[in-house]
C-alpha cells in the first residue's frame, strides 16, 4: 500500500513504475502548485489521509473508491494526489475512472465534470491515453429494461412494487430516469461489482449531506449486497477528512439504524 502526502504530485511515467513490481516504493516530487503555505495544516492532512492508518475492514481498492466516489460527491476540480496514489495501489485507470462516472446519478452531471477533468489532468500527466476503453454494456434500446433488473437484484420486490404505485406523471422521473439512469447506465456497466457500486453510492450520498433517506435505503442495499457496517464506518473513517465531521456522524447515525 502506498501513502503520498498531500503535497506528493504525479509525475510517474505509467509504464514500469506504477504498475511493476516497486511501484508502492515509487519516489514522487513534491507538488511545487501547492495552493498553501500552512505547514502546520498540510501536516495534519497528510496524517489524516494516511491511509494504511484507516478503515481496518477495508481492502486498499475499497479505500481508494471511497476517497474517489466522496471528492466526486463534493465536486474536488483538483484531487491532488489522489489518482497517483490509486494507480500506485493498483487499482487500473478505468477503476478510477469509474469511481467518479458512478457518481453522477446522486452528485449531478455538472459536479462530476468538474471531477472528471482533474482526474483525466491527472491521468494524462502519468502517460495514460484518452479516451478510456468504454465499459458501458447496454443500448437505447435495453437500458430500461437492464436497469430495471439491477435495480431489483439489490432492492428486491420493493422496486415492483414502487413501479407499480407510482402515478402516470412521475413515471417518467422514477422509472425511466431513476432506473434507467441510476442504474441502467451506470450500475450495468464494466470494472466495478455491485459491493463496490453500492460503497460508492454511499460514500457519494454521504457527501451530499441532507440525503438520509437514500443514504439510509443505500446503506441497506450494501448490507444485501455482502458489504458489512464495519465497512461503511470505516469507509467514512478513511473519507472523513474531506467530509468534515458533521456529515460524517450523520452518516454515522443512518448506518447505526439500519436493519435488514
Amino acid at each position: 500500500m502506498t501513502n503520498f502526502s498531500r503535497r506528493q504530485v504525479l509525475s510517474l511515467p505509467m509504464a514500469a513504475s506504477v504498475v511493476g513490481a516497486g511501484a508502492a516504493g515509487a519516489a514522487y516530487a513534491a507538488d511545487s502548485n501547492s495552493k498553501v503555505n500552512a505547514p502546520d495544516f498540510d501536516a495534519i492532512e497528510d496524517r489524516m489521509t494516511l491511509l494504511t492508518k484507516r478503515g481496518a475492514s477495508l481492502s486498499i481498492r475499497q479505500k481508494h473508491l471511497a476517497m474517489l466516489s466522496v471528492a466526486a460527491g463534493l465536486g474536488f476540480e483538483d484531487l491532488g494526489e489522489r489518482p497517483a496514489a490509486a494507480l500506485a495501489d493498483g487499482l487500473a485507470p478505468g477503476d478510477i475512472e469509474e469511481a467518479v462516472f458512478h457518481a453522477s446519478p446522486y452528485a449531478g452531471m455538472a459536479r462530476t465534470r468538474a471531477v472528471l477533468a482533474g482526474v483525466h489532468t491527472a491521468m494524462t500527466a502519468a502517460g495514460i491515453a484518452l479516451p478510456l476503453e468504454s465499459r458501458t454494456v447496454v443500448s437505447d434500446e435495453d437500458r430500461l429494461q437492464k436497469g430495471i433488473a439491477v435495480q431489483t437484484e439489490i432492492f428486491g420486490e420493493q422496486i415492483t412494487r414502487m413501479h407499480q404505485t407510482t402515478p402516470a406523471e412521475r413515471r417518467s422521473l422514477m422509472i425511466d430516469d431513476l432506473s434507467g439512469w441510476c442504474f441502467g447506465d451506470f450500475y450495468t456497466r464494466k470494472g466495478l461489482t455491485i459491493a463496490e457500486r453500492e460503497l460508492a453510492t454511499f460514500c457519494t450520498i454521504a457527501a451530499l449531506g441532507g440525503c438520509e433517506a437514500q443514504l439510509s435505503a443505500h446503506a441497506a442495499a450494501n448490507l444485501r449486497c455482502g458489504n458489512t457496517k464495519d465497512n461503511l464506518i470505516d469507509a467514512l473513517q478513511c473519507a472523513v477528512v474531506y467530509l468534515g465531521f458533521p456529515r460524517t456522524l450523520n452518516a454515522c447515525a443512518v448506518v447505526d439504524k439500519v436493519n435488514l
